[in-house]
């Protein structure tokens, strides 16, 4: 049997009781408060490699929904709702999705290995995202076949196993605008929502432009979050995502390593630190994490670049 008291699991951190639900070691995970109120869109890699037999806990009953997405190929996992109804389905594989509702308590067989990216969406958090896209209110989410293929978050997971392997080095901003095409994605696939409401085409006024600038001049060193950035315009997350990138192009996290690579190239021409010290002032996580940045978007390393473009 696998069983633990309520009182023991409620002593847990929430990554914990995730990972003994499953009777695992551990549960790596990544959050994203993008909205003001309700519980935050979390990303998790639930890894089984040592198979035992029984099921998962039964979870606690919440208005919420979890998409499990396969990394690799095992048997039928046998979904099961407390209802005692099992979902039948085949073998899952790769790019499968399963949609489940948190309100039925479903649990999966233990006795065979799984490595699944678990995309966790609250009712309030869905509720919150369409309100504020200007979208009628949707009563949940819905798949019709249970593990039907679903490429576009297939995509996301794979990404989204590299961030909650190594999140100290990604920064917030990346996780919310995951978390923010996470939401668009599942409301408009598995959702009711009228998109009537999107027709309008955001843009941020120059006076907003100028407080994103004033505030990523002073905080680049940072890791702000979208709902920092919002906050500054007096917007919702939702509408100031798809206001900045209609206004200037890219994505604010784009944009803010953009930031970071012109203050570098000033130090780079005007100074002699180091490359490690430069990194650390422009707000990256290493020289590492600078030297590919600044390739990435310059087409050379910061060393040579210093080489050819150093002032006179």
């Amino acid at each position: 049997m696998n069983d633990k008291s309520p009182a023991s699991l409620a002593r847990l951190s929430p990554d914990d009781v995730l990972a003994k639900r499953f009777l695992l070691r551990e549960a790596p995970t990544v959050r994203a408060g993008i909205f003001s109120q309700g519980q935050p869109i979390s990303f998790t890699r639930l890894t089984n490699a040592r198979p035992q037999p029984g099921r998962s806990l039964t979870p606690q009953p919440e208005e919420a929904f979890v998409f499990q997405m396969p990394l690799i190929s095992s048997p039928d996992p046998g979904i099961r709702n407390s209802s005692g109804s099992v979902d039948s389905s085949t073998s899952c594989r790769p790019g499968c999705c399963y949609l489940l509702d948190l309100r039925s308590g479903p649990t999966r067989r233990l006795d065979m290995p799984f490595d699944n990216m678990r995309l966790y969406l609250a009712q309030s958090a869905i509720e919150a995202f369409t309100e504020q896209k200007g979208l009628r209110r949707i009563g949940g989410l819905l798949q019709p076949n249970l593990g039907a293929s679903d490429p576009v978050l297939f995509r996301l997971a794979h990404t989204l196993q590299a961030v909650v392997q190594q999140p100290d080095l990604t920064s917030s901003l990346f996780i919310d605008y995951l978390a923010l095409a996470f939401c668009e994605h599942v409301v408009t696939r598995y959702g009711r929502a009228d998109s009537s409401g999107r027709s309008r085409r955001a843009a941020l006024a120059p006076w907003q432009m100028r407080r994103i600038e004033e505030f990523f001049a002073s905080h680049l060193h940072g890791n702000p979050s979208i709902l920092d950035l919002a906050r500054q315009c007096d917007l919702s997350t939702s509408y100031f995502s798809e206001a900045f990138k209609q206004t200037t192009g890219s994505t604010p996290h784009q944009w803010l390593l953009k930031r970071r690579i012109e203050r570098a190239k000033s130090q780079l021409r005007e100074t002699d630190a180091s490359l490690a010290t430069i990194a650390s002032d422009c707000g990256f996580f290493d020289q590492s994490h600078f030297s590919r940045v600044f390739s990435r978007l310059e087409g050379c390393g910061p060393k040579d670049w210093r080489l050819h473009n150093r002032s006179r």
